[in-house]
């Protein structure tokens, strides 16, 4: 059976955050907001909108080009970048990184939410912030595969593919098990965004919302933009539990690629993360990647990895954990590999 890599060392990214301060206080000084986030919400938003308005007109014209067998790779090749990058923005409202205030970076959330047919932002928002604090936890971190997932999936290839194009339906399951009931502020979520898919269909038709949807879809599931949730925790090196992306993607997603930058710096914008890399060389001594392409390819066609290929811990909290002293410089290869154990998944 494949199993989860069992680690009793503390979540790893607080305790090189305080390492790197005290190493290079200037690193501070890049924390805060940066305004275009809003401006490029705004604009990818309004365009994918055009886009929805023009598939509808060439379809009420009768125009081969709004036939449904071109919306879906239309919707493939182009809208699930588009959808894709609005739900990076989503990504920066969470850490207030796209307005000075939260009422600001919720307005910024909502906008980004209006083209993407489901109602996302406040719920990840209100969510997201546990992966990053219990970054490993069994039972507390958003982003660990269920087990049911680990023992059935497997390492088959086949399976890996399939669920990877499921993997929109598959996050839904996984949020269900953390879910808790809905505040007024998803509430408000959902009725506007009802509001906004009956307003498109009204106005433009189902041509539009299909385009909308299936944008949506793909941006999340077999996509390269979405190889980022591959790429992030899955353990293509021993012992190392984030990865990086420094590829040409994170033109279009605000740099969520530089994910061992961003955990432990959550304060920084997307943006001002390649500064942060360059004011710290020993990022470049841990493994990272160049091609989310390349990530899923391997996930997929590789039979050593599967949805068991995490670190996982009881607890992400240091006071639980007997190793919570500060580590040594970031290695591909910990120092104590003794400290990780494999367990069965299930």
């Amino acid at each position: 059976m494949r199993t989860f890599a069992w680690t009793r060392a503390p979540e790893p990214h607080a305790v090189r955050r305080r390492r790197l301060l005290r190493q290079h206080p200037e690193i501070r000084r890049l924390n805060g907001f940066d305004r275009r986030t809003a401006l490029v919400a705004v604009l990818v938003a309004i365009t994918q909108l055009a886009l929805a308005a023009g598939i509808a007109h060439l379809r009420e014209r009768g125009s081969a080009l709004g036939s449904y067998w071109l919306i879906v790779p239309f919707s493939y090749a182009v809208g699930a970048t588009l959808t894709h990058w609005l739900s990076m923005a989503i990504h920066e409202t969470s850490h207030q990184a796209a307005a000075r205030t939260r009422w600001g970076n919720t307005l910024v959330g909502l906008i980004a939410n209006v083209p993407l047919f489901v109602p996302v932002a406040v719920t990840f928002c209100r969510y997201h912030l546990d992966h990053h604090r219990k970054l490993g936890s069994i039972r507390e971190d958003t982003d660990i595969p269920l087990r049911w997932e680990v023992r059935h999936i497997g390492s088959s290839t086949w399976r890996k593919a399939v669920w990877l194009f499921l993997h929109p339906l598959v996050y839904f399951a996984r949020g269900l098990t953390f879910a808790k009931p809905f505040n007024l502020g998803e509430w408000l979520n959902v009725a506007m965004m009802v509001g906004v898919n009956a307003a498109i269909y009204q106005a433009l038709g189902p041509a539009a919302l299909a385009y909308l949807f299936l944008s949506f879809y793909f941006a999340h599931g077999l996509h390269p933009v979405a190889g980022h949730f591959i790429h992030e925790h899955y353990t293509f090196a021993p012992g190392q539990e984030t990865f990086s992306y420094y590829g040409p993607l994170n033109l279009v997603t605000f740099n969520v690629g530089y994910h061992n930058e961003h955990h432990d710096f959550m304060g920084i914008p997307g943006w001002r993360l390649p500064e942060l890399r360059r004011m710290v060389p020993e990022y470049g001594e841990l493994v990272s990647h160049r091609s989310w392409t390349g990530v899923l390819w391997r996930f997929i066609t590789d039979p050593t990895m599967g949805y068991a290929s995490r670190i996982v811990r009881e607890s992400a909290s240091p006071s639980t954990s007997p190793s919570a002293s500060p580590s040594p410089a970031p290695s591909p290869s910990p120092a104590a590999p003794k400290e990780v154990a494999h367990v069965h998944a299930g």
